[in-house]
């Protein structure tokens, strides 16, 4: 018997999964790769609201733990993952100067904001300097889903196949799917949770972002943040990221038109040198009205769980979230009410 079935392997399967592993806990996993949000995320990490110059819910508080836990996968895997790289905002008036020095003298954010620069950056052009965010950068996600993924097919833990919900017999001590038995089940499904009949009923949304990777010869070594998003892609010299969209109807994977017409223009505004795109992708971000994630138990059912809601800050929201719903399940720790499914009736 198995002490977990975690199904999905995106930033929120993942992360349970190293938890896991950490506390000699076997598992098995089951994805059918129809959620690609981790993957088209970018993996940056910014505990700060661009838009109003505010932190984050907890992400200061966790983003200590969150770069734990990547490092831990860089000491595993022997490979490089985490890329510490700054945001340099551009500001786009007097009034955006005079808020970000503000809220830079904040105790809260002085460990993040710095002051206003005025560098000169290749295509960049901005007349109000660019306010500068030190502790943030990008972790290579996709890399790292593949190096464990390819792992764990190697040890027969991993099937990339539909979960098949209608197969899942649940018992008081344990649960089997399939054969398989095991203590406890994760549901980490990402937009997948529509379909899941056991937890379709939280609110859910799932916000559909698009991003481009573009090629050109200027040399930008920081995340520049307008309108748009323009970070450097850390495996290929030379290409960047543009991004993202965020469209509340469509609910589809497919890469649109209209999204990179919208890019593009806002890219414009942004970087004034020649590149050319190379590359589109989509998903559906798992985003919760009240914007918190999506943790707990069933209401019902005291082995089945959920892992959901990582939203746009999946980097430093995933690890410290595993973390808590562990300790649920293993020692009975109650989860902070603003994460906990309960507030859901």
């Amino acid at each position: 018997m198995y002490h977990y079935i975690i199904v999905g392997f995106g930033v929120a399967g993942y992360s349970f999964a190293q938890i896991l592993e950490e506390n000699q806990r076997n598992f098995i996993i089951f994805d059918n790769q129809s959620q690609q949000s981790t993957r088209i995320a970018g993996g940056m990490y910014n505990p700060v609201i661009l838009k109003r110059f505010t932190p984050a819910w907890q992400a200061a508080e966790m983003l200590p733990y969150a770069l734990l836990q990547w490092k831990k996968t860089e000491l595993k895997f022997q490979k490089r993952y985490i890329y510490p790289i700054p945001i340099y905002r551009k500001l786009a008036s007097i009034a955006e100067q005079n808020n970000w020095m503000v809220a830079s003298d904040k105790p809260v954010m002085r460990d993040f904001m710095q002051p206003i620069s005025f560098e000169k950056i290749e295509g960049v052009n901005s007349d109000f300097g660019f306010g500068i965010l030190k502790n943030t950068g990008i972790v290579n996600l996709s890399q790292i889903l593949d190096d464990t993924k390819k792992l764990l097919l190697k040890k027969k833990l991993f099937f990339e196949t539909n979960f098949k919900y209608q197969d899942l017999k649940i018992y008081p001590d344990y649960i089997e799917y399939q054969g398989i038995k095991a203590k406890n089940i994760v549901f980490a499904e990402g937009y997948g949770l529509k379909k899941n009949p056991f937890f379709n009923r939280l609110p859910l949304t799932g916000t559909k972002g698009e991003m481009l990777q573009i090629e050109t010869t200027a040399n930008i070594p920081y995340i520049v943040k307008s309108n748009v998003f323009m970070a450097p892609d850390v495996t290929q010299k030379g290409k960047y990221y543009i991004g993202a969209t965020y469209n509340w109807e469509d609910k589809s994977n497919r890469p649109t038109t209209e999204a990179r017409k919208h890019l593009e223009e806002k890219l414009r505004q942004l970087f004034t040198g020649k590149y050319q795109v190379v590359h589109q992708k989509a998903g559906i971000r798992p985003t919760v009205k009240d914007r918190r994630p999506l943790v707990g138990k069933h209401p019902v059912y005291s082995n089945v769980f959920v892992l959901n809601g990582m939203g746009t800050r999946g980097v430093i929201l995933a690890p410290n979230m595993a973390k808590a719903l562990w300790k649920q399940i293993e020692f009975d720790i109650p989860l902070l009410e603003e994460i906990d499914i309960k507030r859901f009736k």
